[in-house]
């Protein structure tokens, strides 16, 4: 499933370059928490973003969210400031998106205990769960934790939508059964650098 490139500035705004330093350094600290060396494009962001029903009720939760690439998409989606929460578990990039974001919810913590932060903050219904975490490069063990927490979350209607770098689905079969969830990749974005695919996941009924 192929869709026509999209023709693009290669130019980097000043401000983006601030950012793509702050999301380097946070790299090297951290390269396998990070998983890519620059953000994600906005084409990226903008195709997972889409993949979001707008007309249901939930809080939209974001993971692991940089620079704030899919953020700035979330807002221009139309979503109600309200119900989106902002995770981001690098205390340089949570101040970041801070300043840039005052008005939305954004919480410094770890995807890792994302049962925890959503009982805290009273969160009980989740329309999707939009993630960026790199989850193929995790331990198995996490892995595995994060995406049994997101599946518990989205209960019956909700969705993960998850971007990898490869043709196969960040989780994996067996995760799939034991998560009772089933996805399919709904967008690949050849201007992403490097090229990107989106996967769209829901629980089996």
């Amino acid at each position: 499933m192929h869709d026509n490139a999209e023709i693009i500035d290669m130019a980097v705004p000043p401000k983006h370059k601030k950012k793509q330093a702050h999301f380097i350094k946070a790299w090297i600290r951290s390269p396998m928490k990070m998983g890519a060396v620059v953000p994600s494009s906005r084409f990226l962001a903008r195709a997972m973003v889409q993949q979001i029903d707008s007309a249901q009720e939930g809080a939209v939760i974001e993971l692991g969210a940089g620079t704030g690439v899919v953020t700035h998409e979330l807002l221009k989606y139309g979503l109600p400031v309200k119900d989106i929460i902002i995770i981001e578990r690098e205390p340089r990039l949570h101040a970041l998106l801070k300043a840039q974001y005052p008005s939305v919810n954004i919480l410094c913590a770890d995807a890792a205990h994302l049962d925890e932060v959503l009982k805290k903050h009273g969160i009980t219904k989740v329309n999707a769960i939009v993630s960026s975490l790199p989850l193929l490069s995790m331990p198995k063990a996490l892995r595995g934790a994060i995406v049994s927490q997101m599946a518990d979350a989205i209960k019956e209607d909700g969705r993960i939508i998850q971007f990898t770098y490869g043709p196969k689905s960040p989780i994996g079969r067996y995760l799939l059964e034991k998560c009772n969830l089933y996805g399919r990749r709904v967008k690949s974005v050849f201007v992403n650098m490097p090229p990107a695919h989106v996967w769209v996941y829901y629980r089996s009924l």
